[in-house]
């Protein structure tokens, strides 16, 4: 007998804690939350009149209780979100800490970083115009971004009005190859730098409309490409 009560107590005793806890919490908001009900229910003459087979007393009480409950399950959900937002902050910081420590991979994670926070968060004019370029050979094109409009030590070097242009890999675009063009080989496109990701990343699936830039003016000074 005494084990079965003990198996009994260990059952019952979290429920009974459980229910006086919260019996405990009704008791405590029912105060505050009571002048939020009389307020409510006397806006709507209810206070004195009941509603349904409820009383005015009844009423006030069952109000009261799910006001309760409603700011119960709120502020758990608040605290849940808040709780999760700070879990996944720790974990992203953390792992962001072990890859820095890492001697191989840090500089490369770095490198990646930098290139993605310059092609997505950049003010500058770095990765602002989309061009056409011949690219691995002669006879074929693809899509690059231009980075540098201007080289003037190479152009004092080999001559020439140059370009660099960074040409993203698919369907990755965080890398690529950097190549340099004379400015009269590029084709400037009438397309967004997220347009021009899309196509890239979908592998071609998504596809934008090819324009060559005209610069400043009316839609029909565009032409297909």
């Amino acid at each position: 007998m005494k084990k079965y009560f003990i198996t009994g107590l260990v059952i019952l005793l979290p429920v009974t804690l459980t229910l006086v806890v919260v019996a405990f919490i009704f008791n405590l908001l029912t105060t505050p939350f009571l002048g939020i009900s009389q307020a409510i229910l006397s806006r709507y003459n209810l206070l004195n009149t009941g509603f349904l087979f409820l009383s005015a007393e009844q009423l006030l009480t069952f109000f009261s209780q799910t006001l309760i409950l409603l700011a119960l399950f709120g502020f758990t959900v608040l605290l849940g979100v808040v709780a999760r937002w700070f879990f996944v902050h720790y974990m992203i910081r953390f792992w962001e800490y072990l890859i820095h420590r890492i001697p191989l991979v840090s500089p490369i994670y770095r490198a990646c970083q930098d290139v993605i926070k310059t092609i997505f968060t950049s003010q500058t004019s770095a990765f602002k115009q989309v061009v056409m370029v011949r690219f691995p050979n002669q006879e074929t094109y693809t899509i690059g971004l231009v980075t540098r409009d201007s080289l003037p030590g190479l152009e004092q070097s080999v001559g020439g009005n140059l370009v660099a242009v960074f040409v993203p890999t698919t369907p990755n675009p965080t890398s690529g190859f950097l190549t340099i063009y004379n400015r009269e080989d590029v084709i400037p496109l009438d397309m967004k730098v997220e347009d021009a990701f899309k196509y890239i990343i979908s592998c071609g699936l998504i596809m934008p409309p090819f324009k060559e830039y005209k610069g400043e003016g009316p839609a029909n000074n565009e032409r297909e490409v």
